[in-house]
């Protein structure tokens, strides 16, 4: 599950980029879930996406958003080229290529926004999702726990590095650690730790 809460100080952000950002965040809470569930019954297999409501085709909904998203980028291209400076920029490519899932190209962008701003908090969920994606899981729960450091608070950077240490790092304890947080956490939402409460009651994978 990916926040999309943003953390862009300074930043002011135009009802076309909040809907950018909007989209984005739900987009990605179904990726990040469907990914870890095809993970958990696959260990070793590569992430598939099985889109409902076609044969090998995407549903309408989707395909508009993927061609609104590429629309938007060769915009924001665009811009970069003349203002290559700009965070926000930077910041809205990256969720834009997080959009049509090209997770390799959206990784510079993150990259550079925190090398200005190292405390952005979307900027760390993107790349955490960009490391996931990559199978690269111990940088990818590196970017989650960041932002615990930043936010003890945050039960979905929690539940996602919670996922990663159980599932690819078999770092037991360490994942049980974070679940419990979330239930203990009067501020965690009820879904996170009903989410929470069943990963306790699995047994861990181990290691092959």
């Amino acid at each position: 599950m990916i926040n999309n809460r943003t953390d862009m100080k300074g930043f002011s952000l135009s009802a076309g980029q909040k809907t950018i950002i909007w989209l984005l965040g739900a987009s990605l809470v179904t990726v990040f879930i469907a990914s870890l569930t095809y993970r958990m019954n696959h260990p070793g297999n590569k992430v598939e996406y099985q889109q409902e409501g076609g044969k090998g085709g995407m549903p309408g909904g989707m395909a508009s958003v993927n061609e609104d998203a590429m629309k938007h980028v060769r915009e924001l291209m665009a811009r970069m080229r003349k203002d290559p400076d700009n965070m926000e920029i930077q910041l809205e490519l990256a969720n834009s290529f997080m959009m049509i899932r090209a997770y390799d190209r959206a990784k510079p962008f993150f990259d550079k926004v925190l090398t200005k701003e190292p405390d952005n908090v979307q900027a760390l969920m993107g790349l955490g999702m960009c490391y996931y994606q990559a199978e690269n899981f111990k940088e990818a729960a590196g970017a989650f726990d960041r932002i615990i450091a930043l936010d003890p608070d945050d039960s979905m950077a929690r539940f996602n590095t919670g996922i990663i240490k159980k599932y690819y790092l078999h770092e037991h304890e360490a994942a049980e650690n974070e679940f419990r947080q979330i239930i203990s956490n009067p501020k965690s939402p009820d879904d996170m730790k009903r989410r929470a409460e069943e990963e306790l009651k699995k047994e861990p994978v181990q290691e092959q």
